[in-house]
């Protein structure tokens, strides 16, 4: 059982007076907003405006909807930054994490140089080798960048088991040396209970308190189950979570990905995706889903997104009407301007 405590939360478990507990509001407030990080997402910044360190973000998605591709974008966005991050790649092949990045970081320099076959760059290609002849004049760069901006990307690939010891023993570790944990994901941690929804709300109640005592931001990814009766749904639903409805209430915010294969791509390369914030125990639902761009030559989301709603019982999605956006929504395009 975790026991530990950050300073932030000394007074935990204890009761003390409203005026007692308001001194200093202030200053620890604008001191947890300092450590905030971002997601280098255009929306889930705009929209949740960041990560603060005590989240427990639950992004989820269907199996190849891109729940590892975002997490390994926002833990590599965040360690070029210099942050300290610590990936846990449960699923991933071994220096898979590192590859993804090596390939966006190759994709970006091929594209700063106008090279005349970048639009021949995919990342399936380039890891079985058949793209050398284009790529083989960035691969000292890209190792070069990586040795100079990811060397605070840490990653963990799974051994022959994974269950709550290793996940305290790992947390332990990393004890204030971490800025940001992406566990991915909550689906290869071996449970330790016959009933698997008991099973899986007591890992997510695990890392709920690591995140607490730590006083770091986790982004938790999960499986969702394979849709039936909501399969004409653009979006999944929030309980669509595989396992207990319970690691939802536990999390502090829930991001949902979905293709949306209902728009049509306004360039070859985009991927129109949705991207839905169910819930957000900061700022509460909004109702938005948003599309977002998956940039298929650099894996990567582009910087702006078209605000909407979902329609016809969530069957069918429509962007916000010109001047609507809210004024939060700062990386907002309106359709049309895509």
């Amino acid at each position: 059982m975790v026991t530990a405590r950050s300073s932030e939360a000394a007074d935990v478990g204890e009761f003390r007076t409203a005026p007692t507990r308001i001194a200093g509001e202030r200053d620890r407030r604008l001191a947890l907003a300092a450590r905030a990080l971002l997601y280098h997402h255009a929306f889930l910044d705009d929209l949740l405006r960041g990560l603060q360190p005590h989240d427990l973000v639950l992004l989820g998605a269907e199996t190849g909807a891109g729940k590892t591709e975002l997490g390994t974008a926002v833990a590599r966005a965040n360690a070029m930054a210099g942050k300290r991050v610590y990936y846990f790649a449960l699923e991933a092949e071994p220096d898979e994490i590192e590859r993804r990045s090596k390939y966006a970081i190759i994709a970006e320099l091929a594209e700063k140089a106008g090279d005349a076959r970048r639009s021949e760059l995919n990342y399936p290609d380039w890891l079985v080798g058949n793209c050398e002849d284009i790529c083989e004049r960035y691969n000292a760069r890209a190792d070069q960048l990586i040795a100079e901006k990811l060397s605070k990307l840490h990653t963990y690939y799974r051994g022959a088991n994974f269950g709550h010891a290793d996940i305290q023993r790992m947390f332990e570790r990393i004890r204030g040396h971490a800025e940001l944990v992406v566990l991915d994901h909550l689906h290869y941690v071996d449970i330790e209970d016959e009933n698997e929804h008991r099973g899986f709300k007591a890992t997510v109640k695990l890392i709920r308190e690591l995140a607490l005592s730590a006083g770091v931001p986790v982004i938790l990814i999960a499986h969702l189950r394979k849709r039936d009766q909501r399969a004409r749904q653009v979006v999944p639903h929030i309980e669509d979570f595989h396992g207990s409805s319970d690691i939802i209430k536990i999390c502090t915010q829930v991001v949902q990905l979905a293709p949306a294969h209902i728009l049509e791509s306004p360039k070859w390369f985009y991927a129109p995706t949705f991207v839905h914030v169910p819930k957000d125990r900061r700022g509460g639902a909004t109702g938005f889903v948003a599309c977002c761009y998956f940039d298929r030559r650099f894996r990567a989301y582009a910087p702006h997104y078209t605000l909407g709603r979902l329609t016809s019982g969530g069957t069918d999605w429509e962007p916000i009407r010109p001047g609507d956006a809210p004024r939060w929504a700062r990386r907002h395009r309106d359709m049309e301007a895509t």
